[in-house]
């Protein structure tokens, strides 16, 4: 086992949505290969790894005031786990029920926007209504 193969997890949107379907994904050394990172992810959080995909990732080219720079390239590992089995640094809450009310809380809040739009009036003045400029 070689815990330095693997530098952090990588925590994005995309990231969270796959967790719920039991798939990990975190930053790996370079030179790391499919089966070492499977070995030393089993072996730090007693999880069995059914399926590893590796992806690298070229930096972007930004400019700045100080001219052209580059973001470092960096290698990915997206683990597919045992049904059942998470790793705790990826919290996803599964609670349909919470889930449920949080949207029903948005349409909600939606319905109540539509009413107070259809509340307000707006009158339209006429051309001899509205006021001349003074020079």
């Amino acid at each position: 086992m070689n815990s330095s193969l693997i530098k952090s997890a990588l925590i994005s949107e995309k990231s969270f949505t796959a967790a719920g379907n039991s798939k990990f994904t975190f930053v790996v050394d370079k030179s790391a290969t499919k089966a070492e990172v499977a070995e030393t992810i089993a072996e730090l959080f007693n999880v069995e790894v059914l399926d590893v995909n590796m992806v690298r990732v070229k930096g972007k080219v930004k400019r700045s005031r100080k001219g052209l720079g580059k973001r470092p390239d960096f290698k990915k590992a997206i683990l597919t786990l045992k049904k059942g089995s998470k790793i705790d640094l990826f919290e996803v809450d599964k609670d349909e029920k919470k889930q449920d009310k949080i949207k029903e809380e948005g349409r909600k809040s939606k319905t109540i926007e539509k009413e107070k739009v259809s509340e307000t009036k707006v009158t339209v003045r006429s051309k001899k209504e509205m006021p001349r400029k003074v020079i």
